[in-house]
């Protein structure tokens, strides 16, 4: 078998050259997003040049939790006076996490109109040096669980297809890279075959799915690569792209609480948007958001759900014996807790003692807070200037602290549409996310629960934030070794 090329191993010739094939091969194939500036104007999405090695021992260890945490999170779902012991106080000091929370207590006051939980998740994790061992083992550490509006499955899903065919123009064949090694990455159909599935347990086949999606929406190439999956899966499907405010304007419920987008009753709202404060530019969007919960149409996520997965639940569940009042399986147990890295709560007394330690050693954590989205986490100063400057008010408590990993370095180029070609060789991390599609009806009842590919994002190593979309970070693939 032969290996892949090293990125430093190629001359700069070969890079220029390469990096053009590139570009014009992602917006051929589909990995392309919409320029900022201009609706008009479309540019390929950023991706790195050759494929990153991943241990295929932690590869198929995050494949194989992802069903427990799946399940986990379904159980946390489902349990209210969890989601409600733990969020009430925390999440005081933040206004948006505070509205969803009260979104899911008018709810639970009305009855939940619709028992079945449909998620479509991802799990992130990075690489990590066991520094308390001599041998200094790689471990996988979980960033944070994923419950709402879950991208870029479908762009994931051809980056192997793309780094194949730049192996070929390196001139390395099919047959020196083994598929074991270079792996597909089948994301994309399971997340268009769970989206069916929700949608004929619902048991209308004449009821549309709702995409809920931004105003200006770049990524839309992404979002249609799941559409037309959708569409492939079963033509009968009709979806409907709307906007939170479209659904305030044009929606109603009927007595029996049944969903009604411009008179035609919906099956499924799947949420692309809804995950940060700035999709609520106004009471309408939150007024929209509170009809869909009221309502019997199967979300994704729904409420109990998007709140299940904000991050002072990853910090709880940190602590010793909350997995055990949750889960019975003991060695589903094991498997997720192997994945923890150091969480620390900022509430009370315990919370004064992480306010120490992270004014003490900044540089050794990440304060994270409870929302989705990218660019919220403080790094370095950052969590002291934060920290010296809440030390008056509640808004400190619904954030986490969490231990900084430190993930293995690598060398990449990462092709970038806003980046002219020629610039130097990247010391490179990369974080890995692996899908999971969980469909259940009740809490006895589960109908789907499983792991569906990954999202690997290659970044600068001087980067803290590693967003796609804003060009920070690059699209991978995993080279299994």
């Amino acid at each position: 078998m032969m290996k892949i090329p090293k990125i430093d191993e190629l001359t700069p010739g070969q890079i220029t050259t390469i990096s053009r094939k590139i570009r014009e091969w992602c917006m051929c194939f589909g990995l392309s997003m919409e320029s900022a500036d201009d609706a008009s104007l479309f540019h390929h999405l950023p991706v790195t040049m050759l494929p990153t090695a991943i241990p295929k021992v932690l590869f198929n260890q995050a494949m194989q939790v992802q069903t427990d945490f799946n399940k986990l999170f379904d159980v946390i779902a489902r349990n209210d006076h969890f989601l409600i012991d733990i969020l009430k106080q925390s999440l005081q000091g933040d206004e948006y996490s505070s509205k969803l929370l009260n979104i899911y207590l008018q709810v639970l006051k009305e009855g939940i109109a619709q028992p079945i939980n449909f998620m479509l998740t991802r799990s992130d994790y990075m690489l990590d040096w066991d520094q308390s061992s001599d041998n200094k083992q790689l471990s996988i550490k979980q960033i944070e669980f994923n419950t709402i509006s879950v991208g870029y499955a479908g762009s994931a899903s051809v980056v192997p297809s793309l780094h194949r065919y730049v192996l070929k123009e390196l001139g390395i064949s099919d047959k020196c890279i083994p598929e074991q090694h270079c792996c597909k990455n089948d994301c994309l159909e399971p997340f268009a075959a769970g989206v069916h599935t929700a949608w004929k347990l619902y048991g209308n086949e004449n009821a549309i799915v709702l995409f809920v999606v931004l105003n200006k929406e770049n990524n839309i190439c992404d979002q249609r690569l799941l559409e037309y999956a959708i569409k492939k899966t079963d033509p009968s499907i009709d979806v409907v792209r709307c906007t939170l405010a479209e659904i305030d304007d044009n929606a109603t419920l009927g007595d029996d609480k049944t969903l009604y987008y411009k008179k035609q009753e919906v099956a499924l709202v799947y949420y692309r948007s809804a995950y940060a404060p700035y999709c609520y530019p106004s009471q309408k969007e939150w007024d929209a958001r509170l009809l869909v919960e009221r309502s019997r149409a199967i979300k994704c996520p729904n409420i109990a759900s998007h709140l299940a997965g904000v991050k002072k639940i990853q910090q709880v569940l940190a602590e010793p014996g909350i997995l055990e009042s949750l889960i019975s399986d003991k060695d589903s147990i094991e498997r997720m807790r192997s994945t923890f890295t150091g969480l620390y709560s900022l509430e009370g007394e315990n919370g004064k003692k992480s306010i120490e330690m992270a004014l003490k050693n900044p540089e050794k954590f990440v304060l994270k807070p409870p929302r989705e989205g990218g660019g919220y986490n403080l790094f370095g100063e950052d969590i002291r200037n934060f920290l010296n400057s809440a030390s008056d008010n509640d808004e400190h408590l619904a954030y986490i602290l969490m231990d900084r990993i430190f993930p293995p370095v690598n060398a990449n180029y990462i092709v970038n549409a806003n980046r002219k070609l020629g610039r130097n060789i990247e010391k490179v991390i990369s974080e890995l996310g692996i899908y999971g599609v969980y469909i259940s009806r009740g809490s006895d009842e589960i109908i789907c629960n499983c792991a569906c590919g990954y999202l690997l994002r290659t970044k600068n190593v001087d980067d803290n934030e590693g967003g796609v979309g804003i060009g920070v970070a690059g699209l991978d693939s995993a080279y299994l070794i």
